[in-house]
């Protein structure tokens, strides 16, 4: 009875072991099969991932950032009107935008003017993003948020929506889809 209840135990914990992988591939290759939608005209704010936070142009918009965090590969700043950046922080591509990204706080929700190219705004609804961006999108889920995603294989792209219980955005990230 032992060996055969140790047995039992083994193939459960290979299958858990198996689903476990199996949807951890599954999500690291869905970007991958996912079809590529055009988001060349996407922007946020008025500025594309690949801007640079030193550019006149930025700076005249945004000014000096209100608060910054940093990490190994990127400088996260926090800016007038609600924007986030990650830019990389050394060499030649020092303030390149990798990530820009337009969330809410707890005490606003969705107070916040920043929109997509296509008029997507926090507190949009699910419907909104998926009638305005289309059916090519992978799905995740993270930290509570029910993810949509849309990629742009060419210019190797992504845009997120972030949704909370109820459907609305509360989150919007448009990425270089190496970040």
């Amino acid at each position: 009875m032992g060996k055969m209840h140790y047995k039992r135990k083994l193939v459960i914990v290979f299958i858990i072991i198996g689903i476990a992988l199996g949807l951890y591939v599954y999500s690291a290759f869905s970007q991958k099969l996912t079809k590529s939608t055009d988001l060349s005209d996407e922007s946020i704010g008025g500025f594309k991932v690949f801007d640079n936070i030193s550019s006149p142009e930025f700076i005249r918009e945004y000014g000096e950032p209100i608060d910054q965090d940093n990490n190994n590969a990127y400088d996260y700043y926090y800016w007038k009107g609600g924007l986030k950046t990650a830019s990389i922080n050394t060499d030649k591509d020092k303030g390149k935008i990798m990530r820009l990204i337009i969330s809410s706080t707890d005490d606003a929700q969705f107070e916040n003017s920043l929109q997509t190219s296509k008029g997507i705004k926090l507190g949009s609804k699910k419907a909104d993003v998926l009638s305005k961006y289309g059916d090519h999108y992978y799905k995740s889920y993270e930290q509570g948020a029910d993810i949509i995603g849309y990629i742009d294989h060419k210019r190797n792209i992504t845009l997120e929506f972030w949704c909370v219980p109820g459907g609305r955005v509360a989150e919007i990230r448009l990425d270089d889809a190496d970040v």
